[in-house]
């Protein structure tokens, strides 16, 4: 806890320093954060490893098709207009005219075939059930689908566009190739090297390459673009860095809105200063990965004791405070998303994995395990349980879960060393399997199933996320597993459950994810992460928390608060609105 305690402490430390030092921002600049990583290794190819996306930022410069109301369950068309099922089961989006991107071209149909043919040769999901796309008209675009699919629509709806004028020469000619022509894996590792000498927004700001630093880089209105006409800003400063670097700077009223997780200490401090303290849930949160070609974490027994020997609810706690909430189903995706897809008896049945030191003490018995002369757990070759657990170090909340994890598995009798990487490096090592255990998300902020359960079986299993990562066996789990309802292969049923329309049918698939998933516990869910994001409304207008679209969480695709930019809502707390 040594590393802890001097990062908690050197904020609190920071924070009483600037108490005595407000700073006053400019009212026609909004201030916020997302870590990035500076050029060169950062770059403006957003399809590409080192990317500067700007995370849910991205919205303001690459800006998506469509937001889907969380309150509602319905979708609120941004960039296109008009979406739908045609009757013949195929997905049209007409985008809207009159928008342009940075560099002067108009926001087309074409950018619409460049990115999603751009996704065919990532190997993008969309693709699962998409047969083809067509360009109708220059603002109509049709995916040909193999059948309607529910996680399809969200997938094309949440896109974030690309510009075709960037792109254009890359998808067009994977729009020609198939995966097995000798030249794809070429053009692949091409999008993958493809540096733009600069970026092209689509959406209402730019950012302006010549002043990206460690510490910040800014966005300029970028009026002509989506949304740039009803903007209450002219400039967006985004702040680089995790927790420790930027929590300083919301204390000093420089910074004025972060999504960072911060630690109960630092909660209670903004608080008192006034500052509000937004909380929503994410369908997401820390979880304990094992490497499964690592002995004898393969053994679910031993998976199971260690889900029973971490207290969750104390491990949530001292890591985000009431934002940290104890899972309880451990069923891989979040206990809201399982109340609302799971029957009553299902629920039931689920194994809970309480704290019980003495029942993950006789789970390990039971293969032979033992405890030797000093208190550890050895196998039955007197091997002790000794593992790497590492975390990104940045992340404060996650750092303090891998701390307590391990605190609490060593007083067990396991032997865990906790080690922290930095945090661009940390999920590389995951999809290289360059690890034995570490702290990765459970689930993904989103109302499908499936795509929380593609997080363990498909990224975290050596696919990566974008261009360029993966190509390991990552957490090396068998995706064709044998639990109480059958065998299944969950890569697939996690697709699967995502297709048609067929609400009970897909009830059912994700019932056998759920249960398959909370008997073999291929990785241990800890905690779902709430929103603790610090919002400083002395600077910043936007509604009361209790309004429906806070029901979107703060981060990720959908999110409320690049919502309430691309709708012209957030504005400067003292505008006459």
């Amino acid at each position: 806890m040594f590393r802890r305690i001097l990062l908690v402490s050197a904020l609190l430390c920071a924070l009483g320093l600037l108490a005595f030092a407000p700073v006053q921002a400019e009212d026609d600049m909004l201030s916020v954060a997302w870590p990035y990583q500076v050029p060169p290794t950062g770059h403006f190819n957003t399809f590409a490893s080192g990317g500067i996306t700007l995370g849910q930022y991205m919205d303001l410069h690459e800006p998506p098709l469509a937001v889907l109301m969380w309150a509602t369950g319905e979708y609120e068309g941004m960039v296109a207009e008009e979406f739908g099922w045609d009757d013949d089961g195929n997905y049209v989006i007409k985008v809207a005219d009159g928008y342009s991107w940075s560099d002067g071209s108009p926001i087309s149909a074409d950018d619409v075939m460049a990115t999603f043919n751009i996704f065919r040769l990532r190997g993008d999901a969309v693709w699962a059930n998409m047969t083809g796309i067509e360009k109708v008209d220059d603002h109509t675009v049709k995916f040909h689908m193999s059948a309607p699919s529910s996680l399809a629509e969200r997938i094309i709806l949440t896109t974030n566009l690309r510009p075709a004028s960037v792109f254009g020469d890359i998808a067009d000619r994977a729009a020609m190739m198939s995966p097995d022509d000798d030249g794809w894996n070429a053009l692949l590792q091409e999008l993958t090297e493809f540096r733009p000498e600069t970026p092209v927004s689509g959406g209402p700001y730019t950012i302006l390459p010549d002043t990206i630093t460690e510490a910040s880089l800014m966005l300029t209105l970028n009026p002509d673009g989506f949304a740039g006409g009803i903007q209450n800003y002219d400039m967006v400063q985004m702040w680089n860095g995790e927790t420790e670097v930027v929590t300083p700077l919301v204390a000093n009223a420089e910074l004025h809105y972060i999504t960072h997780g911060i630690p109960p200490t630092t909660e209670e401090d903004f608080a008192n200063r006034g500052i509000d303290i937004v909380r929503s849930g994410m369908n997401n949160g820390p979880g304990l990965y094992v490497n499964h070609a690592v002995y004898p974490l393969n053994m679910v027994e031993v998976r199971q004791a260690i889900a029973h020997a971490i207290n969750r609810v104390q491990n949530g706690f001292v890591s985000l405070g009431e934002s940290g909430v104890a899972v309880e189903y451990m069923t891989g995706m979040s206990d809201g998303l399982s109340e609302a897809w799971l029957s009553d008896d299902t629920l039931d049945s689920l194994n809970t994995y309480d704290y019980n030191r003495e029942g993950a003490a006789a789970l390990l018995e039971s293969v032979g395990f033992s405890r030797n002369d000093d208190g550890h757990w050895v196998d039955e070759n007197g091997e002790t349980l000794s593992f790497e657990l590492t975390f990104p170090q940045e992340y404060a909340d996650w750092s303090a879960a891998a701390e307590n994890a391990t605190a609490q598995l060593n007083d067990f009798g396991f032997d865990i060393t906790a080690r922290g990487v930095q945090f661009q490096q940390h999920p590389q090592d995951i999809y290289s399997s360059n690890f034995e255990m570490a702290i990765r998300n459970w689930g993904l902020g989103d109302p499908i199933p499936g795509r929380s359960y593609l997080q363990a079986y498909n990224r975290y299993n050596g696919q990566g996320e974008v261009a360029g990562e993966g190509g390991g066996a990552g957490m090396n789990f068998d995706n064709d597993v044998s639990f109480s309802g059958g065998m299944i292969n969950v890569f697939d049923v996690s697709n699967a459950s995502s297709q048609g329309t067929d609400a009970m049918a897909q009830a059912e698939l994700v019932t056998h994810l759920a249960v398959s998933y909370n008997e073999l516990l291929p990785a241990i869910p800890l905690w779902e992460r709430y929103t603790n994001n610090a919002l400083n409304r002395n600077f910043i207008s936007v509604p009361d928390s209790s309004e429906a679209i806070f029901a979107n969480f703060g981060g990720g695709a959908d999110n409320w608060m690049t919502y309430l930019i691309l709708t012209g809502v957030t504005a400067p707390a003292d505008m006459d609105m």
